[in-house]
């Protein structure tokens, strides 16, 4: 063996000896058994650092397609076949909508996808599916006619989520329909005007309670059943329950009486009959009738006079005077009698 090899030898088993020695130290090994415990929490901590929280994701434009040329299919009709220009006209229109935060046709420079000879679906909600987009908010006769009705065409689709709010755009061109430049609108055709169709939530006139409690809406033209559940805050299958229709409704027409909230039940009052009941006669006692009392007549007030005189009082009595003057004419006979008889002697 080289001198080389035993020198590499002899370093292997230094440090094997060293390993060894210092495994064999308490000390040691408590640091290895802290540091093992740290290594596994770090890796059991590892997978949540890297969890993302699943959120509910909305379609895509080609998730759009694929669910109407579904339904297509199910009716018997070919697929949409997907065009480039409209999956970018209809993009556009998902992006400003989204600007607005509200769904509109028309567009960025005042036209409308109508003006061009496209079909037009618009939609929004928050995380709204496509499966609700297309099942239920375009469920109405309106907007199943731009998926259903022609037996060929075009289509392009367009979505934009901003602030938890998806915008959907479905654009349509017909059969062998081309694409046409927007034209002035005349303000004294009497064509109507496709854009004006659909009465947007805000502008539904809704109805006030009955005395029973009960809501009935007259559907009006161009309103939708999404329209009338969203202004009224009732769900769709709710309406149709109420209203006496079968879940899978999907037009309402003008004029139609839609049952928003039935009457409210009415509380069992018992019915009161009333039945004669023979009259008793019973005695009763009369009441005294209250004698008026008299009236207490005041009393005048006495004038102060002043005491009679002896002489008024004395001559106040007729008899008494008569006897006083018999009396005193016999004393005075009495006195002139005597002095009389002694003056003689």
């Amino acid at each position: 063996m080289s001198h080389s090899g035993l020198e590499n030898l002899t370093d292997h088993r230094e440090t094997a000896l060293f390993m060894q020695r210092g495994y064999n130290n308490p000390i040691m090994q408590r640091v290895m058994q802290r540091f093992i415990i740290l290594l596994m929490m770090l890796l059991s901590l590892a997978p949540l650092e890297f969890t993302q929280p699943v959120q509910a994701q909305s379609g895509t434009a080609g998730e759009l397609i694929n669910t109407v040329n579904q339904l297509r299919q199910s009716l018997g009709l070919a697929p949409y076949v997907v065009d480039s220009y409209l999956m970018g006209f209809a993009q556009a229109h998902s992006d400003y909508m989204a600007s607005l935060g509200t769904w509109t046709h028309t567009r960025a420079d005042g036209t409308s996808a109508f003006d061009y000879g496209i079909k037009e679906n618009v939609a929004m909600g928050t995380n709204m599916s496509v499966q609700h987009c297309v099942y239920t908010v375009w469920s109405d006769w309106v907007h199943w006619q731009t998926m259903t009705a022609y037996a060929t065409g075009s289509v392009g689709a367009g979505v934009t989520i901003s602030g938890g709010v998806t915008y959907y755009t479905l654009n349509v061109l017909p059969g062998d329909s081309v694409i046409t430049q927007p034209q002035p609108r005349s303000t004294t055709s009497g064509e109507t005007n496709p854009t004006n169709l659909l009465v947007a939530v805000s502008q539904i006139i809704t109805a006030t309670p009955s005395e029973d409690g009960s809501i009935i809406h007259t559907v009006r033209y161009g309103e939708t059943l999404w329209t009338i559940s969203e202004a009224y805050d009732v769900p769709i299958d709710q309406i149709l329950t109420n209203s006496e229709l079968s879940q899978g409704t999907t037009q309402v027409f003008e004029g139609q009486e839609l049952v928003i909230q039935p009457p409210a039940d009415p509380t069992a009052t018992p019915t009161i009959t009333n039945t004669p009941t023979p009259v008793t006669p019973t005695p009763t006692r009369p009441r005294p009738t209250m004698t008026p009392l008299p009236t207490r007549t005041p009393l005048p007030t006495p004038t102060p006079t002043s005491p009679p005189t002896a002489l008024q009082q004395a001559f106040s009595d007729g008899q008494r005077v008569g006897l006083g003057l018999v009396i005193a004419s016999g004393l005075g006979l009495t006195v002139v009698l005597y002095l009389g008889f002694i003056k003689k002697r």
